[in-house]
């Protein structure tokens, strides 16, 4: 497929214009279950990752294929995404009516700010393809919902998320650093005055026009940067406020302007061309903050260098968004919907389609660790993760598929470990209608993109001062209506669980 670049303003004008009439809750009116052609139909699914090109996608399809066919009577077709490209691609595709069928849900846009655009269809009526899939995720299906309509599918089960800190183990362990469970803005900034020393950055909110703030908490926030609000202690409360006024964005400002100030930040982030994840790669800079849970270990050591590690600040609970990042959903133009739900199906089911998907072919993109059962390596692989990798899709029962290193095959031990127990979110499952607010939420998200990045990297004068005029311009703009609306939809959805 040829690119194509066009502004987000035509984007949308394009897709109320070819999906018009389709309406919240019928993207797919009159589609139903079909029986099987008998013809082996081609699926694409996206795999996501930081590198636009990956030379051996067709080897990885030739491979897959000879499982698919076999199983299920369909070809896959991968299709391969820089994250950056993701909503463009995923919105110019539905429009031009190309070739999609499964689709990336949550890892660059929320499903509350996707599904009244037409971009995903309604599955409750494929669901039946999917029945090992769906059963194993029952549990968190809620999160795939809008208005009871399921749209999307989470990855896996095991949802459990905490805030974490992942930094680079090898420089930490020379300058004898530790940084424990539980650790605060205070302890990494003196992790962060240890590696100044040795000329690296503590870490970097890069540009800053995404809010990366509520990753050093256990906070839920509505839409893509707390644009409606957030709720404080998710497990015990309901409340919905304004996150921007909170003591939580304050305390981080002043601890981002610190940071600035002290050189533990890149000078000039604002307009820095070097993102935070390449800084952590040539080992120019100390941490960044993530989420953390068993698979970000493998996540974050793909690639590097050096040793790892990820500190976990906080207990781990279960929300929508912890839920929603990763998730599965099917285009709205799919053509054969229900061989797309077998696949998904089959993906879940079957540990050598998932390994190829996530991995590649073995020997060949990676290696299994001597001594282990599960374990891969791109180390003493012939082509490694450039020939193939996917580094933000996640593919397949965690169970049964392969881990990568530094995990160990005690990993499905400690999944199920840190899974144990955890508390839910009371709204799990709600998603905010912007609908009666988009006026409000269309200069909320201009006041935001305005005094966020300033006040996020640290480059302001007066921590206070900024804040000030930065809630006062968001009040304005009409945060306050926004919230009570938002507070109005989730006190009635409360009200049916």
């Amino acid at each position: 497929m040829k690119k194509k670049v066009v502004s987000s303003l035509l984007i949308m004008t394009m897709l109320t214009t070819v999906l018009a009439g389709c309406g919240s809750g019928s993207k797919d009116e009159g589609k139903k279950p079909q029986a099987d052609s008998g013809e082996t139909e081609t699926i694409a699914i996206q795999l996501v990752n930081v590198v636009p090109e990956l030379p051996d996608v067709e080897a990885v399809e030739a491979e897959l294929n000879k499982i698919t066919e076999k199983e299920i009577n369909c070809k896959v077709d991968i299709q391969n995404l820089f994250i950056g490209d993701l909503p463009t691609t995923t919105s110019m595709n539905i429009v031009s009516d190309e070739k999609m069928d499964i689709v990336a849900v949550g890892l660059t846009q929320k499903l509350a700010d996707i599904y009244d655009d037409g971009i995903l269809m309604e599955l409750d009526d494929y669901l039946e393809y999917a029945p090992n899939y769906v059963a194993a995720v029952e549990n968190v299906l809620k999160a795939g919902q809008v208005n009871g309509v399921q749209y999307a599918l989470p990855a896996n089960p095991y949802v459990a998320n905490s805030p974490g800190f992942v930094y680079n183990k090898d420089m930490a362990d020379e300058l004898g650093i530790t940084i424990e469970k539980g650790a605060d803005l205070d302890d990494l900034t003196r992790y962060f005055e240890a590696v100044k020393a040795k000329d690296v950055y503590g870490t970097s909110a890069g540009t800053s026009g995404a809010l990366n703030v509520h990753m050093y908490y256990n906070v839920e926030t509505f839409g893509i940067n707390a644009d409606f609000g957030y709720i404080a202690d998710p497990v015990n409360s309901t409340k919905v406020e304004n996150f921007y006024a909170s003591d939580i964005f304050k305390n981080y400002c002043a601890a981002a302007k610190a940071w600035n100030d002290t050189g533990y930040m890149p000078a000039g982030s604002l307009t820095d061309t070097t993102t935070p994840q390449e800084y952590f790669k040539m080992e120019k800079l100390f941490g960044l903050p993530t989420g953390y849970d068993m698979s970000q270990f493998a996540t974050w050591q793909s690639g590097q260098s050096f040793a790892i590690d990820i500190a976990q600040l906080d207990d781990p609970i279960i929300t929508t968004a912890s839920t929603a990042e990763r998730m599965w959903g099917i285009a709205a133009n799919s053509k054969h919907p229900e061989k797309a739900m077998e696949l998904l199906e089959l993906i879940y089911t079957n540990a050598d389609v998932a390994n190829l998907l996530q991995y590649g072919i073995e020997g060949k993109h990676y290696t299994k660790v001597e001594g282990t059962e599960n374990v891969c390596t791109a180390e003493g692989a012939e082509v490694g993760p450039e020939g193939y990798t996917s580094l933000f899709t996640k593919y397949g029962d965690p169970t049964k598929a392969m881990t990568a290193v530094p995990n160990g095959d005690d990993y499905l031990e400690k999944v199920e470990e840190f899974n144990k127990d955890v508390p839910t979110s009371k709204s799990l499952g709600y998603v905010f209608d912007v609908t009666n607010v988009s006026a409000e939420a269309g200069a909320v998200s201009n006041v935001i993109a305005e005094h966020l990045p300033r006040l996020q990297s640290g480059n302001v004068e007066n921590v206070d001062a900024a804040i000030e005029e930065f809630v006062n311009a968001l009040d304005k703009a009409g945060m306050t209506a926004i919230i009570e609306e938002n507070q109005k939809q989730l006190d009635a959805y409360m009200e049916q669980q």
